[in-house]
């Protein structure tokens, strides 16, 4: 979230309309300053690398590291959008040392053979006990670990209270998606600068796989890929996938009650979760992080007074499943300082870190990977983050890059209206069975 800061405030300023424009001119990445080595000092990229509001646990790191390791730690902030890209085609020559990122990118940058496994590392990191295992899990595959966890959150319904509760739902947004979407609907045919319910839907973004995977989970129950012994085996098939394509993406934009404003194709997490705290959205899709934007009064009113959050809606037949996120901090194996590296990473994750995060990032913490750490949730409102986190399926270990552009193309199609959403269902099945998406087509 290296722009939240920025966009956050541009917000109180501009209609949402304006808001969407402007928001695609701001870049969040930075590069680094050189990629040559430098035997002192060591490079750590993460997404709130270059954000303000982070600069004191920014410094707490740098500080640390270098009292640990005599080296200084270059911090450098990135988007996730950006950021893989440039640690597959930058990695091999040792920079990053220390490199943060989603839960999906440990699998590609393994099949890229840029990061170092961990598993004979632990012994060196004093807190690793603690870990929760399912948060190793995530990372734990070919026999090895390939990052450690520092925090974790499950998808949910993040909404307005005031809103809901006008339209006769005082306890929280329905269960069952067609009420669901009738429901919001509803609220943004009603409202001239509130839209109903909002998902993103930018091409390349992160949040747009996973808030897809979010309902694909609830028809499969599981992983989309399954290891059958022999390879990686989809589980789900066109009719699942049409059914969130159709019933979801189609009826935002295009059903007798669309759900959001037609100018809201393509935008991204800035507009979803920035906006909910402007009330551009009665209703989102998010994790625990919304806590984070609390730039202007408005944001704190929203965050604090009408503010709380449901499980995901679903189709009948469906379950609770939704995408769980475990954030790894991972060590680039061509690094000419794996040990310091490993340091970086291992200061990062301690409970320490973690604590000092919760302090700017409350949300960041309401569902914690390790058990000396206490959830940051004291509102009761709240708390279904913590059902959600317990109901996620974590993403299988698979080569997530070769299946996101059907994933982005199928959602295009459906919202522009290029395909129906059977078309595109049917389109997408095909490229996920035709993909070869092993780490190592050898290696289990």
């Amino acid at each position: 979230m290296v722009v939240a800061h920025l966009a956050s405030t541009a917000m109180t300023d501009l209609s949402k309309r304006d808001f969407l424009k402007a928001s695609g001119a701001v870049t969040a990445a930075s590069l680094a300053g050189c990629l040559g080595d430098d035997d002192d000092q060591l490079t750590f990229w993460w997404v709130e690398g270059g954000s303000e509001q982070f600069e004191n646990l920014n410094d707490w790191i740098r500080n640390t590291t270098e009292e640990e390791t005599g080296q200084e730690l270059e911090v450098t902030g990135y988007a996730y959008s950006d950021l893989r890209q440039n640690v597959l085609t930058g990695g091999r020559q040792g920079t990053p040392d220390v490199i943060e990122g989603v839960i999906e990118h440990p699998g590609d940058y393994v099949a890229a053979e840029l990061i170092e496994p961990l598993t004979d590392h632990t012994d060196d990191i004093e807190h690793f006990d603690g870990f929760i295992e399912s948060a190793l899990d995530a990372f734990r595959f070919q026999d090895e670990l390939w990052a450690l966890p520092y925090t974790g959150n499950g998808r949910a319904i993040v909404y307005n209270t005031e809103v809901l509760a006008e339209y006769g739902y005082e306890d929280g947004p329905p269960s069952d998606l067609d009420e669901f979407m009738e429901l919001a609907g509803t609220i943004n045919e009603d409202h001239d600068d509130m839209n109903g319910y909002h998902m993103t839907t930018e091409r390349g973004e992160v949040r747009v796989t996973q808030e897809f995977l979010s309902h694909v989970y609830q028809h499969t129950d599981g992983n989309l890929y399954e290891w059958d012994g022999d390879g990686w085996e989809l589980q789900a098939d066109a009719s699942m996938f049409e059914a969130v394509l159709d019933d979801i993406y189609y009826r935002m934009y295009h059903g007798d009650q669309p759900t959001v404003d037609m100018d809201y194709r393509g935008s991204g997490w800035e507009t979803n979760d920035v906006g909910y705290t402007e009330e551009e959205h009665a209703m989102i899709h998010c994790g625990p992080w919304i806590e984070v934007f609390r730039d202007t009064e408005l944001q704190e009113e929203v965050l604090d007074d009408r503010t709380a959050i449901s499980l995901l809606p679903k189709h009948a037949d469906a379950t609770d499943a939704t995408y769980m996120e475990v954030k790894p901090l991972m060590v680039n194996q061509h690094s000419d300082n794996i040990d310091d590296a490993i340091t970086v990473a291992s200061l990062f994750s301690s409970p320490e870190a973690i604590e000092r995060l919760a302090e700017i990032d409350p949300g960041a913490v309401a569902t914690p990977v390790h058990e000396d750490i206490e959830s940051t949730i004291d509102d009761d409102d709240f708390r279904p983050f913590t059902d959600a986190f317990e109901n996620g399926v974590a993403p299988a270990p698979i080569a997530w890059g070769r299946i996101r552009d059907p994933i982005y193309d199928a959602i295009e199609e459906v919202i522009y209206e290029d395909k129906t959403p059977s078309e595109a269902a049917e389109d997408l099945e095909t490229a996920m069975l035709e993909e070869d998406v092993a780490l190592d087509p050898e290696a289990e």
